[in-house]
């Protein structure tokens, strides 16, 4: 598969809403449930026999706001403020910006509101919802500590309102204050358990998760912890080349580094290299021989191979010593080597395994089956037995986990922890499953040490899990909500878990097939697959319900060159040259139609005009083929130096030093085989 799919994330994250009516989660939601459930127990406050609140009251009830702002802005241009009852004027004023809120008039509703909030002395029974309507609007219109201000007091009035606490947390958030942001979230979550507030919680941990590891690697550039858990995240999101070029870097200065080698491994594995893999998930195992990861990699390897007895073998091993990781990574996708080779019938599981605990449990992740049974448990069957003290006391080198639940025994029991036994039991937290331990622990280290390394590394981690179970709890709460649906499939996108994600924006479909962010999810999905033909018939479907997409034009014209339809690839293609998000790939996918096509100079005139954008060479050395083909030489060797000079300057790692070790690791099988 060509395409790079951390790149297809991105390409969601900015562009997707663009002329799309996007399903959402926002403060007004929440924000109109609360003022409707509101609105009854103010109309009988000071309104008296006025007809004209009357019939303004009676319009809010029947949802025509607009009329019903027309009538409370009347009745107060009719009314003198110093001598009219002040209950009634907080009254109206309150209903009028509840009105105008409601009509996305955020300003006007703001200006009929902020004579009460600012001059409060004087209305000194200013209720709690004129403070939240107040705070609501400064969030809209981007006013964020004035909106803090006005919805702390709405919650000091009112502690048990769910939209002042969602809305508080969406300010503290949109003002860098992620910490308090999470902190209203969770408070939230243990009043009402809605998924509003789950969903939130979750997108504040994910966020600190990366906050925390981008402090980590600005602050510590030169750590080796840092560097891994860049590479890890970069492993996450699915860029596997990136992921492979920190890593080989890493491992020529700290080549012991804890699971380094197993990371490095997967990405190799998902970028083809499988024997150059298959030798890092080796030495991962020479260094660590209890890495769930380098044991499973190495179970992948032997498949590809058709050695099916190891790999069965090798899972078995895995289950028997750490049972719950193991599970862990089965949650995730087989790497798409291995996917494309069961999906094309290249591997089979023989009959004699198929079977077995083991070998059911890996026809089911191979199939992507929702039921996952691990064969083995590491509990009572699986005492621990005597791990090495260096295995004990290292950070990061892994026990089985039997041992870590000793471990973790022993030091919850100490009164007071060392700055490493705090470190270690961080980890124990960690690979049981205790991600709020986790967190607290990895605190306290940082608390002793701002420094730690490790403390950092822990604490983005346990942010990362935890995000993931906020999601999985808001899904839990609304299975038949099309937009939970939608915001799961948006995670898994973001984590590169495709089988997941197409579940979750299929699911979501079923529930509102007319929403063309869900087509373009799936199709986006489907696409990063290479399952052309469901792409293309999901990002047709977008176009339909938006032909403004610009990210549904660019992946449908890509899956098209994939297909060599090269005249359908230019139609689509043309249209958003000048995209600021896709149109560079755009015009690089647009340059390879039309030369293969005989367009060579017109291939020509798409790339220069972004030629100066080009940051890892491709443009330049796209440029240098078709000069090359023109047989204008000059040209082509100036393109071929610039990409030669770009592509030594960019931070991903040459494909040729991949190539290089996977051919020394094949060599090398073969002289072990005579």
């Amino acid at each position: 598969m060509v395409t790079c799919f951390h790149e297809a994330s991105q390409i969601i994250e900015t562009t997707r809403s663009r002329g799309l009516p996007r399903l959402c989660l926002t403060t007004l939601p929440s924000a109109v449930t609360f003022l409707f459930v509101a609105v009854p127990v103010l109309f009988g406050q000071a309104t008296g026999g006025n007809a004209t609140l009357q019939a303004a009251a009676a319009a809010e009830r029947s949802g025509r706001y607009q009329e019903a702002a027309a009538l409370y802005q009347q009745f107060l241009s009719r009314t003198d403020d110093s001598s009219a009852d002040p209950s009634t004027l907080v009254h109206t004023r309150t209903r009028l910006a509840t009105a105008y809120f409601l009509l996305h008039r955020y300003r006007e509703s703001l200006e009929a509101v902020a004579p009460l909030t600012s001059n409060h002395p004087r209305y000194a029974g200013v209720p709690a919802q004129a403070w939240l309507v107040d705070g609501l609007d400064r969030l809209e219109l981007g006013q964020l500590s004035q909106a803090i201000a006005s919805l702390e007091r709405t919650l000091a009035l009112n502690p048990a309102g769910g939209t002042a606490r969602l809305a508080l947390g969406d300010a503290l958030e949109r003002s860098g204050r992620l910490e308090e942001a999470a902190r209203e979230y969770e408070e939230q979550t243990r009043a009402t358990p809605v998924p509003d507030a789950w969903y939130k919680l979750g997108l504040a941990y994910g966020r600190l998760a990366a906050q925390v590891s981008e402090d980590f690697t600005q602050k510590f550039p030169a750590s080796a912890v840092g560097q891994q858990l860049a590479a890890e995240n970069l492993l996450a999101t699915g860029d596997d080349q990136g992921a492979a070029g920190v890593l080989l870097r890493l491992l020529r200065q700290v080549p012991t580094q804890p699971q380094g080698h197993a990371d490095f491994g997967a990405a190799l594995l998902e970028l083809g290299y499988t024997r150059a893999a298959e030798d890092q998930f080796r030495e991962e195992l020479s260094q660590d021989p209890d890495c769930p990861l380098a044991r499973l990699g190495l179970a992948e390897t032997a498949s590809l191979r058709g050695d099916w007895e190891g790999a069965v073998s090798i899972v078995e091993q895995a289950a028997r010593s750490n049972a719950r990781e193991l599970a862990r990574l089965l949650e995730l996708p087989p790497p798409g080597p291995l996917r494309d080779a069961w999906r094309q019938g290249k591997v089979q599981l023989p009959p004699r395994l198929s079977e077995s605990p083991a070998g059911k449990l890996w026809k089911s992740w191979l199939g992507n089956s929702d039921s996952l049974s691990v064969p083995a448990r590491a509990d009572a069957g699986h005492p621990c037995s005597s791990p090495s003290s260096k295995a004990t006391s290292t950070p990061g080198l892994w026990l089985a986990q039997a041992c870590y639940q000793q471990l973790r025994v022993s030091l919850r029991s100490k009164k007071a922890l060392s700055l490493e036994e705090r470190i270690k039991l961080a980890e124990a937290e960690f690979r049981l499953g205790g991600y709020q331990a986790t967190r607290r622990q990895a605190k306290q280290v940082l608390e002793s040490n701002p420094r730690n390394e490790w403390g950092f590394y822990w604490l983005s981690k346990s942010y990362d899990e935890l995000a993931q179970f906020c999601f999985s709890k808001a899904a839990s709460l609304n299975p038949d909500s099309a937009r939970v649906h939608q915001m799961l499939g948006d995670y898994y996108a973001r984590r590169h878990n495709l089988p997941h994600a197409k579940a979750e924006y299929v699911a979501a479909i079923q529930l509102a097939p007319d929403l063309p962010d869900l087509h373009l999810g799936l199709g986006t999905v489907c696409w990063a697959d290479a399952e052309w033909t469901e792409a293309e018939k999901e990002l047709e479907r977008t176009l339909e319900l938006a032909p403004a997409s610009a990210v549904a034009h660019y992946e449908l014209g890509n899956a098209y060159v994939q297909e060599r339809r090269w005249q359908s690839a230019i139609d689509h293609l043309r249209r958003i040259v000048d995209d600021p998000a896709v149109g560079v790939k755009a015009r690089l996918d647009l340059a390879t139609a039309e030369a293969e096509m005989g367009q060579v100079r017109r291939a020509i005139e798409e790339l220069l005009p972004v030629a100066e954008k080009d940051q890892d060479g491709e443009i330049h050395y796209r440029l240098a083929t078709l000069y090359h083909k023109l047989g204008e030489k000059d040209r082509a060797q100036e393109a071929l130096a610039t990409f030669k000079r770009l592509q030594n300057a960019s931070p991903k790692v040459d494909r040729r030093e991949l190539e290089a070790l996977d051919r020394a690791a094949q060599s090398s099988a073969k002289d072990h085989d005579r």
